[in-house]
């Protein structure tokens, strides 16, 4: 068949029809709107815009379109309340000088004509998205006919819409923090460790960005700022939930970016929980650890926002869970004379709380107990100490004592040990009826192992495995236990008679707790004496030095009373030895004279 001949012979109007419908059926690519002097203040008056100003001729312009034309079409379903235009700044140089263009391509967004914000940072599609949704406001769903609800809320200001380090001083702390919950990290430029946090840190903030504000304070020029804030070393990172005091909590984990990333993650999606179905305890408790359940009256509602402010420096570990299960009050024994409790569930039980708190029915006169309460129990009663965990335990705010059994280089024995330490804490549990305290102080068991960190366990405890002759392997019988008190950097291997702590022996293990707690065994140090002696000096140079930044005249005042002392000093020393039998005649006034 003549393909061409049977088209020639189709009518036109067949034709044209044919056409019309294929580009009526045809997508349209959706396009950012060209803006001119003429337009931009109309267009621009009202909603928001992602305006993004070009050049041309621009070689990072260029490489850009692919990317800027995928997000003008994306953004049209995606996020339809943010439109998008375009500037051409060589035709139109005057009005992309109004907006402060510096450079190509920089976008903008406007909103109701007014400059909000500069995007900043890699222009990757998932940032440029997160960016323009961190502006969009959230439209209320319509209330339901008159139901009876307390009202939300208002949703607070965007955190991080730009993904940059926020810069802090004595003008702008308070009223930043007043917006929301933000970790911050203290500095001076001079600071090795701080330049080498520094790139990590912008890292986090793009990371961060609409979540979480990451900021920074120049301590050498903020210095009354961060002596109001308790900073004695640098870089000290603090993570503030809001203005309150009451909410500051230091960061005493590694410095990686995964490392921070997962504590910013955690952190700024900290809040209660509601617990759907009791039986989910079981798998929350398996992957958490440790997990506490607020239980309540379905009319108190406003417990869950006292305990989720009183939580805050928790920073989201443990998780806490909400319900109003009847079943779970029976089973925890609570009677309906407990207006609210929260229980602490360790070591995977869920029938046998570590401890509870039973709560009253004015807050105010539980919160002080209750904040103890919070941080006692977020540790679990035996775990591993590892390079995640190890900061978490040994840097804890209430200072544990943390029982450390060393695990040989020997999988099946550290299984045993692992085992062993899991039996410890659940006995040690139900001596001190679920506390896990002892005169107040709380007591963690763990093992670590003792082959990865050889030279640091060496070096703090004095523990080291040697390999046994003929081939013989350690038992439980041989491991090393060590009761370390690291708030102090001094620990204890022995009992008060210095009978070495023997870990098959429960009697023995926490008898020998029970003598550190009161002090009756001798300890030992986690440093050498010039170790000691050089931290005690730095520490007494670094008050020095943050007394001196702190109280310039004061310090002055002290150095010129010094140096008036000191040339003092050497003017009566300067005046002359005096003979001593001239000194004597010159006291008696009679110059040799005897009469």
């Amino acid at each position: 068949m003549n393909i061409l001949g049977f088209i020639r012979d189709l009518p036109v109007t067949l034709i044209i029809s044919s056409l019309t419908l294929a580009a009526a059926a045809a997508p349209v690519q959706a396009a950012a709107v060209e803006l001119t002097p003429d337009n931009f203040k109309t267009t621009t008056a009202k909603g928001l815009w992602f305006i993004e100003h070009f050049s041309p001729w621009c070689g990072h312009c260029k490489n850009f379109k692919p990317t800027w034309e995928k997000l003008v079409a994306e953004a049209a379903t995606e996020i339809p309340q943010v439109k998008t235009g375009t500037i051409n700044c060589v035709d139109y140089g005057d009005l992309c000088n109004e907006n402060g263009i510096a450079g190509y391509p920089t976008m903008i967004m406007f909103e109701d004509g007014q400059k909000l914000a500069d995007f900043k940072g890699s222009r990757e599609m998932d940032r440029l998205k997160t960016f323009m949704k961190s502006f969009v406001k959230e439209t209320p769903a319509p209330a339901a006919p008159k139901a009876e609800s307390k009202p939300q809320k208002p949703a607070g200001p965007v955190l991080n819409p730009t993904g940059d380090v926020l810069a802090l001083t004595e003008d702008n702390f308070d009223s930043i923090l007043k917006k929301g919950p933000a970790f911050i990290k203290f500095y001076a430029p001079w600071c090795g460790h701080c330049k080498k946090l520094a790139p990590v840190w912008k890292q986090l903030a793009r990371h961060m960005q609409g979540k979480l504000t990451i900021a920074e304070v120049n301590c050498d020029e903020n210095s009354k700022l961060c002596a109001k804030s308790g900073i004695e070393g640098y870089p000290t990172l603090f993570y503030i939930n809001g203005d309150s005091k009451k909410s500051k909590t230091e960061y005493n984990g590694g410095r990686k970016l995964d490392q921070l990333k997962a504590f910013a993650e955690k952190a700024s999606t900290a809040g209660v929980q509601a617990l759907e179905k009791d039986d989910d305890l079981v798998t929350h408790l398996e992957k958490e650890g440790v997990v506490y359940v607020l239980l309540h009256d379905s009319d108190n509602q406003d417990i869950i926002n006292n305990v989720q402010e009183a939580a805050a420096p928790l920073l989201g570990s443990p998780i806490i869970y909400s319900s109003t299960s009847p079943e779970l009050f029976k089973r925890f024994r609570l009677f309906k004379s407990t207006p609210w409790a929260l229980v602490a569930l360790k070591d995977g039980d869920v029938k046998v709380p570590a401890s509870i708190f039973k709560g009253t029915k004015s807050f105010q006169e539980s919160s002080n107990k209750l904040n103890r309460w919070l941080l006692t129990h977020r540790l679990p009663a035996s775990l591993e100490l590892t390079q995640d965990t190890f900061q978490d335990v040994m840097k804890a705010p209430q200072a544990p004592l943390v029982v450390i059994a060393a695990a040989p280089k020997d999988d099946s024995l550290r299984k045993k040990i692992a085992e062993r330490i899991t039996e410890l804490g659940k006995k040690w549990r139900v001596r001190t009826d679920g506390t896990g305290e002892m005169n107040g102080r709380e007591v963690v068991f763990t093992f670590m192992d003792a082959h990865k960190w050889s030279e640091w366990m060496k070096s703090m405890y004095s523990v080291k495995y040697e390999d046994k002759d003929d081939g013989e392997k350690y038992g439980l019988e041989d491991v090393r236990v060590i009761i370390a008190d690291h708030s102090r950097l001094v620990y204890y291997d022995a009992d008060h008679a210095g009978t070495p702590i023997k870990f098959t022996s429960t009697n023995n293990v926490f008898a020998a707790v029970d003598d550190a707690v009161n002090k009756k065994s001798a300890y030992k140090h986690s440093e050498s004496f010039v170790e000691r002696i050089a931290r005690y000096l730095n520490n007494k140079m670094t008050a020095i030095e943050m007394f001196v930044s702190n109280k310039p005249w004061h310090a002055v005042g002290i150095f010129v009373v010094f140096i008036a002392a000191v040339f003092y000093a050497i003017t009566r020393l300067a005046s002359g030895p005096q003979d001593p039998e001239h000194m004597f005649r010159d006291y008696k006034g009679k110059n040799g004279r005897l009469d």
